[in-house]
């Protein structure tokens, strides 16, 4: 197998309050070249972070479909039927919102589950 060494992050999984720990972990090396360390990484479409929570992952996913929304948002004025809007809706913005959904949603606390759900009803 070959491994890009330039599209390659690490990330150091831990749940150490001190992060000092960093420091006493060698780098990772490919053809001499250091990888680089990241806090969080996406990965088919779903960010990991170093501490396992969803708030990057959901930050991200919120970002994303309310820049859609807002396209909605503009369809709709500018007069496209309703019909058609769902049709957007239901194949551009709900997608994006259901990513990764059977892997992170049922462990989700009740604020991020919130923040979603507020781009699910569009306020």
């Amino acid at each position: 197998m070959n491994i890009n060494s330039e599209k390659s992050k690490e990330i150091i999984i831990s749940f150490a309050q001190d992060g000092n720990f960093r420091s006493t972990i060698p780098n990772i090396k490919i053809d001499g070249r250091d990888i680089a360390q990241v806090c969080h990484a996406k990965l088919l479409g779903v960010t990991i972070s170093q501490d396992l929570t969803w708030n990057k992952h959901v930050d991200n996913i919120v970002k994303k479909a309310g820049k859609r929304l807002y396209m909605l948002y503009q369809l709709k004025r500018a007069g496209i039927t309703q019909k058609d809007l769902v049709s957007v809706y239901v194949s551009v913005v709900r997608p994006v919102l259901e990513c990764a959904c059977p892997v992170c949603h049922t462990n989700l606390p009740q604020y991020l589950s919130d923040n979603i759900e507020v781009i699910q009803k569009g306020h």
